[in-house]
């Protein structure tokens, strides 16, 4: 059997007080007490206090237990709150002065195997932790083979074989011309220069298809004359499906150029002002003759691995 009697809020550090408990642990009450008595600490007389009231708690309330077989079974020496008060300095400044205070613990018993059941009890409890645990091989997950990505399809356009052909069509489908040489007012030979540009196939067809949709526009063109625009169509298309001739290239508001050419347009009103969408300035790119090509071409015919972000210049 145990008894057990609390003091809190005692006036001291629990540090200190830590000094004198640790005297009279799991000592028994007749040696506790000679001890405290010889204590020169200023808490030992308040754990003296405590001791002979637990003593003579069991004596009159306890009657189970026998009260000359006594030991201090635990006594614990807890932090309690802490007050802080100032300390005035120099030049109208302060120090904190830390007020600790104490809960002390003291439980009585006259069962001395209890002391060694318990203290039993943690070395089992250590050396079970201290035993290292079986560990199962870890099975190693299969790998899973990559299945091998199957390749897009591409479309292409059905080309009808009695249809007429233009010879001007039939030239430009077997030569890659890159540069064309002109003449200007004055008879002097001119170079312009060929680019190529990425369009979606919903344009695509507009431009190739439909003879009223002569216009294009971008967000920006090309600084050098250019006379022939190679087109390529993005995907599902990703090849070279014809070229167009290159009137003329008129920069304006994004307003104007939409007034001017909303017929000729290959854009709608909507797709267009999505694209002009924080521009203020729109390129209209205007075709004179457009040419699509029976067979579309792949762009290794133009030394090229990848579609142009734009237009690029065809060297």
């Amino acid at each position: 059997m145990t008894s057990k009697v609390i003091q809190r809020n005692i006036h001291i550090s629990h540090r200190k007080a830590s000094l004198v408990i640790d005297l009279i642990r799991n000592k028994p009450i007749d040696e506790a007490i000679r001890i405290l008595q010889h204590t020169q600490k200023k808490f030992a007389p308040i754990v003296l206090k405590l001791l002979n009231s637990a003593v003579a708690n069991v004596t009159n309330n306890k009657k189970d237990m026998d009260p000359t077989n006594l030991y201090i079974y635990k006594i614990v020496a807890n932090q309690g709150p802490t007050a802080k008060r100032r300390n005035f300095r120099a030049k109208g400044s302060a120090d904190i002065i830390f007020k600790r205070t104490t809960h002390l613990e003291i439980v009585l018993s006259d069962d001395k195997d209890e002391l060694a059941k318990e203290l039993a009890t943690i070395k089992a409890k250590k050396a079970k932790s201290s035993t290292p645990k079986e560990t199962k091989p870890v099975e190693q997950p299969k790998k899973e083979t990559k299945k091998e990505a199957k390749p897009k399809k591409v479309v292409e356009p059905v080309v009808e074989e009695n249809e007429p052909v233009d010879p001007e069509l039939l030239k430009r489908e077997q030569e890659v011309l890159v540069v064309v040489d002109e003449k200007d007012d004055n008879g002097e030979e001119v170079k312009t220069e060929t680019i190529i540009i990425s369009a979606s196939p919903k344009v695509v067809k507009e431009l190739f298809d439909n003879p009223e949709k002569d216009v294009l526009f971008y967000k920006n063109t090309p600084v050098n004359k250019v006379s022939r625009v190679i087109v390529y169509a993005t995907a599902p298309v990703q090849k070279v499906v014809g070229e167009f001739d290159l009137e003329l290239i008129d920069k304006g508001a994004v307003s104007t150029n939409w007034k001017k050419y909303s017929k000729r347009s290959v854009l709608s009103k909507k797709d267009y002002d999505v694209y002009y969408t924080g521009k203020d300035q729109a390129h209209a790119m205007v075709s004179s003759k457009a040419y699509k090509y029976r067979k579309p071409k792949a762009l290794s015919d133009y030394n090229m691995s990848k579609g142009p972000s734009g237009f690029q210049y065809l060297k």
